[in-house]
């Protein structure tokens, strides 16, 4: 086994939060404008009856397709994000930037773009499940999460 410092619980968990944080604004900036939209139109305005012309109905429609679209981005975004930025030459988000820690595999090497995501999809299916499987790492002499041990990872120190 390769002399690691593994990154504990407490250094995860607040990267883990810190690029909550980051997407949340960042999916509160795109879901701005369709507040804006909806007011434009009319539809937040308390004096709205429901009855719909056809130039509003299809500019709803419209309004909703987008909605629609911007909802399966947003569930599809944190793996895309974590996928992404472990697959780059940092091995780190954002937050495990700022944490100063990064992903590796367990020899040590850099992990490939399939493994990334690998890891991005268990971790945000666990996560969906049940949160307290992110416990995991703390009864595991590697402090492996189940997303590090289906892509086979560690979070070391930086």
């Amino acid at each position: 086994m390769n002399n690691f410092r593994l990154a504990g619980f407490g250094k995860r968990l607040i990267a883990y939060i810190l690029d909550f944080i980051i997407l949340s604004v960042g999916f509160t900036l795109i879901f701005i404008p369709f507040g804006g939209i909806f007011a434009f139109l009319g539809f937040a305005s308390p004096g709205f009856d429901g009855d719909l012309t056809s130039g509003e109905a299809a500019a709803l429609a419209a309004t909703g397709i987008s909605f629609i679209g911007i909802i399966l981005l947003a569930l599809v975004a944190p793996i895309i994000y974590d996928g992404l930025m472990i697959a780059s030459p940092r091995q780190a988000t954002l937050g495990m930037n700022i944490m100063r820690i990064k992903v590796v595999k367990e020899n040590g090497e850099v992990l490939n773009s399939g493994e990334s995501f690998i890891r991005a999809l268990v971790k945000y299916i666990t996560g969906q499940f049940c949160f307290l499987l992110f416990l995991v790492c703390l009864f595991n002499k590697e402090e492996q999460n189940l997303h590090d041990l289906a892509a086979r990872t560690l979070v070391i120190e930086e």
